[in-house]
């Protein structure tokens, strides 16, 4: 049997939580052994223990963290590691020195353009170490697969394309309810939805810019923001808000476990990012048979072929998210587009198919 040590940067749920533990749950019912490494309890390690995994939790504080790289290398040789497997640039820069130390086939999988950040420190030696440890290095979206080899010294020879997976059966069930009520809405309102933790990349700035507008263009629009509130950035939030001459219709529900509920009572999604580099919410959206409006933020633009599966617009474009919303009032517009865009998510972007393409990977370098 197979041992996989699974390592990742973040305890707190995202984008990249998500399908490190999808993949978990995934791999558990295949010949591959899974040993899960958190640098601390949270969200990740709650998933993980609810999948029959229960992760050992070793303290990583530090710009480099010895004692971390010398419990991992005594857990790789008593355990008896096959391969490891990082996700983000922090447990793919320690993969890759354990992979060199212990001699032992590592995969370093990058999830956005935060990853490859011109601000991060020590970028050039850390690209290094990876190149030489990392036997793949997997990609999320062509665009990323562009700007890692654009900005980095990574050998292009090892990089790879593994979109990432969802799954369908989370997103298939009769119309669900109860959001409109929780929040005091009448039912004749529309809600325009849009999944994930307020962060720079994220453009929310613009999702209010486009409340407000909506909110003298047609007050029956209600926008619902779902996801971890930084609280520095939020506070910006509420001050543009503050100051807005029409108060939007905007709810922010923080963070919230019935993902898949709320999708499926939207009428629309929206996803304002100003950079993404694969939106996991697009594609759940996308499943759950609403009709997507994304920027052209990088990953959205290889999920949605614009005007037949979703609505594309430019990036930092308020202007332009009132007028896919206006558009796609008309309900003959958005069936159309929701049907083409369920058959795409399920043909291109399932579980399944990640699932596949990451045991080919593990297989190769195995054998």
């Amino acid at each position: 049997m197979t041992t996989i040590l699974h390592l990742i940067d973040t305890t707190g749920p995202g984008g990249a939580e998500t399908v490190f533990t999808n993949l978990l749950k995934e791999l558990e019912h295949t010949e591959f052994r899974n040993i899960v490494v958190l640098r601390g309890e949270g969200w990740v390690a709650d998933r993980v223990r609810s999948l029959g995994i229960t992760p050992q939790i070793i303290d990583s504080k530090g710009s480099f963290n010895l004692g971390y790289v010398r419990a991992l290398r005594e857990l790789i040789s008593s355990e008896k590691v096959d391969l490891i497997h990082a996700h983000l640039l922090g447990s793919n820069v320690y993969g890759a020195l354990l992979a060199l130390i212990c001699r032992k086939p590592m995969i370093a999988t990058f999830h956005g353009a935060v990853d490859v950040a011109a601000g991060e420190r020590f970028l050039k030696t850390k690209f290094f170490l990876i190149g030489r440890g990392a036997s793949a290095i997997v990609c999320v979206s062509e665009r990323l697969q562009q700007e890692l080899a654009e900005r980095s010294p990574l050998p292009s020879r090892k990089l790879k394309l593994i979109y990432n997976g969802v799954d369908p059966e989370a997103f298939i069930g009769g119309p669900a309810n109860g959001l409109k009520e929780e929040l005091g809405l009448p039912q004749e309102v529309t809600l325009v939805v849009s999944l994930g933790n307020i962060r720079p990349a994220k453009g929310y700035e613009y999702l209010v810019e486009a409340a407000i507008t909506m909110a003298v263009a047609d007050p029956k629009v209600h926008f619902v923001v779902v996801g971890h509130q930084k609280e520095k950035l939020f506070q910006k939030l509420k001050d543009q808000i503050a100051q807005a001459p029409t108060q939007p219709n905007i709810h922010w529900l923080g963070f919230r476990q019935d993902v898949a509920d709320i999708l499926r009572q939207a009428d629309i999604f929206l996803l304002p990012s100003v950079s993404e580099g694969f939106s996991i919410s697009t594609v759940e959206a996308m499943m759950a048979g609403v009709p997507v409006i994304a920027t052209r933020s990088g990953g959205p633009e290889e999920i949605i072929d614009d005007g037949v599966s979703g609505m594309l617009v430019p990036v930092k474009d308020a202007g332009a998210i009132v007028e896919a919303i206006q558009k796609l009032m008309d309900q003959p517009t958005r069936k159309d587009l929701t049907d083409e865009a369920r058959r795409t998510a399920k043909e291109r972007f399932s579980l399944q198919s990640m699932l596949t393409r990451y045991k080919d990977v593990y297989s190769q370098l195995v054998n």
